[in-house]
């Protein structure tokens, strides 16, 4: 049943620290931050802002979604914290959240917003990729991050969810002295589908991965990854099967 549009009520959920509660204590201190914006589209804009001592990422959402989300179910931005807090329940890394909530002005989202703490230092994986390309040519440091991607994704598929976005951009790299630590952020789309869709899903979650895999990666790596994903050392015919899905997803049928 869908809900009535004037049931929607303002909330805020704060879960920093003391020394955060004067910048992120409410919506109304969180809409006041100010900070450079570093990306904006249609729904939303994100600011990279100074408090205290430590940076943080505002993301603001002012509509739900596109079309008929706008007005009906889960929007985007409750889409992030969500999911945010279901990866850290798995046991997957993600940027420390911060405070996340909205408001509503005559039945209608007036703002959305998720704050998170700036990880630093740390690159999204594609542009790690594309602008220190050879960090990719150490083999501890790649078989690293493929191995923590492989587990986090599993982990995400064998509870049934699905990311619908799980590309190189959506996992950020964190360099710990000479160890990777990698995290997952920015999926605001995943959920619990079921039957065909769940399977779908999960092909299309490993294509997104493979997509930049394939221009970047060895064969042999690709596979060890497919294989850690699996948790096995040999391929079934079933896991032939899905590789070919997976290779072939993004190519137009004839």
């Amino acid at each position: 049943m869908l809900k009535s549009l004037t049931s929607q009520k303002n909330f805020w959920t704060f879960l920093g620290d003391d020394s955060e509660e004067c910048f992120f204590g409410s919506l109304e201190t969180s809409l006041q931050c100010q900070g450079k914006r570093i990306s904006q589209d249609p729904l939303s804009y994100v600011l990279h802002t100074q408090a205290g001592k430590r940076s943080y990422f505002i993301k603001v959402y002012h509509r739900n979604g596109k079309g008929i989300r706008h007005y009906f179910g889960r929007g985007r931005a409750e889409g992030e914290w969500q999911n945010l807090l279901f990866f850290q329940r798995l046991g997957i890394p993600t940027p420390r959240l911060v405070a996340y909530g909205q408001g509503y002005q005559h039945g209608r989202l007036s703002h959305a917003i998720l704050i998170t703490e700036e990880v630093s230092p740390a690159q999204d994986l594609a542009t790690l990729a594309r602008e220190t390309p050879h960090v990719l040519q150490q083999r501890a440091w790649r078989l690293s991050v493929l191995r923590q991607v492989a587990d986090y994704t599993a982990r995400l598929h064998k509870d049934g969810f699905v990311h619908w976005d799980l590309k190189w951009r959506n996992i950020l790299i964190r360099q710990q002295d000479t160890e990777p630590k990698v995290l997952f952020f920015d999926c605001p789309l995943g959920k619990h589908p079921f039957g065909w869709l769940r399977r779908r899903g999960a092909i299309k979650d490993l294509a997104c991965l493979d997509k930049i895999g394939r221009k970047v990666l060895r064969r042999t790596d690709r596979l060890r990854f497919y294989l850690a994903y699996r948790e096995t050392t040999h391929l079934t015919a079933v896991d032939k099967k899905q590789i070919t899905q997976i290779v072939q997803f993004f190519t137009p049928q004839s």
